[in-house]
């Protein structure tokens, strides 16, 4: 009716004709067969006959209009789905010999790895090598002898195996303690203002003697200055003797 916005009083009679010949739950069958007794004929004749009464004739041709409009939409429809998919669609293939990672779903099997909480565990166990390719579209893959399924698996679950090269130390960072006297704030590398609460607090990137610039931490600035109040940072020089000497302005002469 969208499409003949100015005939749609000449379609009543068919949507009530497809009310009619549509089953209702609650009578088990169409309305038409709950009447007569037998399902309506709803196809569309190939050709009209010459002898057919004009009332016909137009319910027919009208009939046929509608069936072209709705498959015109139906084609519509399927190539937009067809695109939607085809975006997210990309063809993956193995070769024999590739190493690969299943996916299973973990509450429907038990015999590859079993995990005590199924909904947390891993979605991807292997990684496992490709013994054959069958098709275009599935693989057999050297499954543990355990194993009671399959070990042929469609591609869609299957996915590259990356191997993780990541460092691994042995040894582990030494903790740094700066409540040491001899570990003090020697120089301000930076400044920022953190916005904490209502109001802004300003910080200083403070390099600490004995250790790298690497090891530099952000401290507040007024929190740091109180606790390290002759600290090199703050622009305090060191005497030979060990005491802390303030450069001052220069002295005013008076006339006398």
């Amino acid at each position: 009716m969208g499409d003949s916005p100015a005939k749609w009083k000449s379609w009543l009679s068919q949507a009530e004709f497809w009310y009619n010949s549509t089953h209702h739950v609650a009578l088990g069958c169409s309305p038409f067969k709950a009447l007569y007794g037998y399902d309506p004929f709803v196809g569309v004749p190939v050709a009209v006959a010459s002898d057919t009464p004009p009332p016909l004739a137009e319910f027919i041709a009208d009939r046929q209009l509608h069936s072209e409009l709705l498959k015109d939409h139906l084609a519509k429809a399927q190539a937009r789905m067809k695109l939607s998919a085809d975006r997210l669609r990309t063809d993956t293939s193995f070769q024999v010999g590739d190493r690969v990672l299943l996916k299973l779903q973990p509450y429907a099997q038990s015999s590859v790895v079993n995990r005590p909480f199924p909904k947390l565990s891993m979605k991807y166990y292997g990684p496992f090598t490709i013994l054959q390719k069958i098709g275009q579209a599935a693989y057999t893959l050297n499954s543990p002898d355990s194993s009671l399924l399959h070990p042929t698996f469609h591609v869609l679950q299957l996915k590259a195996y990356t191997p993780d090269h990541t460092p691994v130390f042995s040894d582990l960072p030494q903790e740094i303690h700066l409540d040491g006297s001899d570990v003090v704030p020697e120089a301000i590398l930076d400044r920022r203002l953190v916005k904490k609460g209502n109001r802004a607090v300003p910080q200083v990137l403070i390099k600490w003697t004995k250790l790298p610039e690497v090891s530099a931490t952000w401290e507040d600035y007024h929190v740091l200055q109180q606790r390290f109040p002759t600290a090199l940072a703050w622009g305090h020089a060191r005497s030979p003797g060990g005491e802390d000497v303030v450069t001052t302005g220069p002295t005013r002469k008076t006339k006398v």
